[in-house]
């Protein structure tokens, strides 16, 4: 009985397994956008397509809800000087990033 189980199990692994990803799955996943403001890259969920334009005003749209410590973080980032930055803003830094993306609309592009 014990052996019959365990080659139930053996048998019903691979259609547990998760499916290959697309090509296009895994490009979209891997899409990160550039922003003209000094934002670090970014990216959007994997069914996110925005236009160049709605990348722009997101990206101007962030830069505007980013305090003054929270743009000078953004800065260093951007330009990879992340050594320059304090622990705690580097450790704050994703939430109010995030924050500033989700109230721009981010989610929803």
């Amino acid at each position: 009985m014990k052996l019959n189980c365990v080659l139930a199990l053996v048998a019903l692994l691979p259609a547990c397994s998760k499916p290959p990803e697309s090509e296009n799955t895994a490009t979209a996943l891997n899409r990160e956008f550039s922003c003209k403001e000094p934002l670090p890259t970014f990216s959007l969920g994997p069914a996110s397509n925005p236009t160049d334009a709605q990348v722009g005003a997101l990206c101007a749209c962030i830069w505007e809800k980013l305090g003054s410590w929270e743009r000078e973080t953004a800065q260093l980032i951007a330009e990879k000087k992340e050594s320059e930055i304090s622990s705690a803003n580097m450790a704050a830094f994703p939430a109010r990033f995030g924050a500033a993306l989700e109230k721009c609309g981010g989610m929803n592009l």
